[in-house]
This record gives structure tokens, C-alpha cells and sequence, in this order.
């Protein structure tokens, strides 16, 4: 079978089977094929009549038997992109999503990148938000943290894979061991989705770690901590950064100002639906 072929039939198989359209399955179908063949974009336009050899293809049919399990792409390549950077990725840790690279534009606009500042990424997992603050702020000091064990090794191998000296990591449920010291920045993407919430049917998300997504108290109690005590943790005009649900911007504004938050800023995802809130505190 040539790559033509074989493209145009994952995207049938693709779009049957998991419901997607028709621009979504040609986009899985490259990443299966480029992935699979180890291979770029440019190659599968240029060589799309080239044969695939049966040992590749059995590859690339791998992939595809696993996509339509739902299992989720980055969990069949163990790797994802995220702000340009490739991560190592498992079940074990939620897949960085374009949505959040917004929390690492905000800082980025907000903090000059030459000046030595400290950093503090709460519930960090794959280490995707925290290892692309290091890369952007070199002279910053950069901590991570997680609750799991198994993120903390996923996130120290993206440390390795990326070469970065700037960043360190814990363990911690929150901010029970983060250190007695303050930060400039605390950013955290914590689980924040209702254990009822239907979302959670999505087959999809069954691959992703659970603890990474529920939270109680109708998905505010680990936002809550995080609001309630990051004031202890940062330096003077320091400022929280949370990703939040789509319909939880309004409980969150209020959240902050009861913790004595100013300055509080509210900004919208790619889809112009309110995903992130931020503050300073007033010392």
C-alpha cells in the first residue's frame, strides 16, 4: 500500500469510528503516519507514492487500532507538544493542551525575561508549564511540585530531555513541603472538573489520570487551597496564576477578592471562554 492510500484510508477509518470531521482526521492521520514512519510532513507530501513496507505498516496500524480504542495520541506516542517542546508523556500525567499554553503567554507578558525571579508551579505533572517558564526565564529559579510520585518522575525526565539547570522539583500535596520561602509567580493548573460533571463519559478522558482532573466541593476545593494560602507564598505584588472550567470564572473572581487579591485579571482561551484568572496581592 502506498502513503496516499494508507492516509486517506486512516481518515476514513478515523472519522467513521471516533466521529471526527473531516479536518480532524486528516490531522491524526499525518500525526499517526509521521510518527509511525518517523517521517515529516514534507516527506508524506513529497513521497506519497512510495510504498510502506509491511513492517512499518504493521506500525502504523498499531497506532491506528489504539486511536480507536480512544486512547488518546499522545498516550500512543508517549510524547506531546507543548509551546513548541516536546514532553514525555503517560497515563500517569494529563496531556499539556493548547489552552494552557495561555497561562505561560501571561507570565511571559508580564515578567521580564532577563531578570532573575522565582517561580513556583503547583501540581506541575508532566513539569509542561514550569520546564517552558525555564526555558523562557533563564535566569529564573524554577520550582515544581506534585502530589504523585509518578508525575515527579515523568517531570524529572523532561527536565533531563530538555537540559534545563534552573529547575528543581518536590514532592508536595500542594503547599504542605513547598519550602518557607516566596516567589514572584505561583502558577497551577489544578483538577477543577464536578465528579458528576458528564465530561467525564468523554472515552477520552479515561486514559487520563483522575486525581489530575476531580476536585470536590463541586470541583473548587484544590483551587480553594491553592487561593486560600498561595498569600503566605508570595513576595510582595506577587501574583497567582489558575487555570479554571469554562463556567467557574465568576465563583473564582469572587474567591480572589475575598483572599485580599488585587489587580485581578480574568482572560479568555481560544475559543473566547473565560479559562484563567490571576492576581497580586496586596503587601
Amino acid at each position: 500500500m502506498i502513503i496516499q492510500e494508507l492516509n486517506l484510508n486512516i481518515r476514513k477509518l478515523l472519522s467513521q469510528n471516533l466521529g471526527l470531521n473531516l479536518r480532524e482526521a486528516e490531522i491524526e492521520s499525518r500525526f499517526i503516519l509521521e510518527h509511525a514512519l518517523k517521517v515529516n510532513h514534507h516527506y508524506l507530501i513529497r513521497n506519497s507514492d512510495q510504498l510502506v513496507e509491511a513492517n512499518k505498516l504493521k506500525q502504523v496500524m498499531k497506532c491506528v487500532s489504539d486511536r480507536l480504542s480512544h486512547k488518546p495520541l499522545a498516550y500512543i506516542f508517549k510524547e506531546w507538544k507543548f509551546y513548541d517542546m516536546k514532553f514525555y508523556i503517560n497515563s500517569n500525567v494529563l496531556i499539556p493542551r493548547q489552552d494552557t499554553e495561555l497561562l505561560v503567554d501571561l507570565i511571559i507578558k508580564e515578567y521580564d525575561k532577563q531578570k532573575k525571579i522565582d517561580i513556583l508551579d503547583l501540581g506541575t505533572g508532566s513539569g509542561a508549564i514550569g520546564i517552558v517558564l525555564g526555558n523562557k526565564f533563564k535566569n529564573a529559579n524554577i520550582l515544581l511540585s506534585d502530589i504523585s510520585f509518578n508525575a515527579i518522575d515523568i517531570a524529572k525526565k523532561n527536565i533531563l530531555r530538555h537540559k534545563l539547570k534552573n529547575i528543581s522539583i518536590i514532592q508536595s500535596d500542594w503547599f504542605t513541603n513547598i519550602p518557607k520561602k516566596k516567589f514572584e509567580v505561583i502558577v497551577s493548573n489544578p483538577p477543577y472538573i464536578n465528579k458528576s460533571d458528564p465530561h467525564l463519559q468523554n472515552k477520552g478522558l479515561l486514559y487520563e489520570p483522575k486525581d489530575a482532573l476531580v476536585s470536590e466541593k463541586e470541583g473548587y476545593a484544590d483551587i480553594l487551597e491553592i487561593i486560600k494560602l498561595s498569600p503566605r507564598f508570595l513576595k510582595p505584588y506577587g501574583t497567582l496564576y489558575i487555570e479554571h472550567g469554562y463556567n467557574q470564572h465568576e465563583k473564582i473572581h469572587q474567591l480572589f477578592l475575598e483572599h485580599n487579591f488585587i489587580k485581578i485579571e480574568q482572560n479568555e482561551d481560544l475559543n473566547g471562554i473565560i479559562r484563567t484568572t490571576s492576581g497580586k496581592i496586596n503587601i
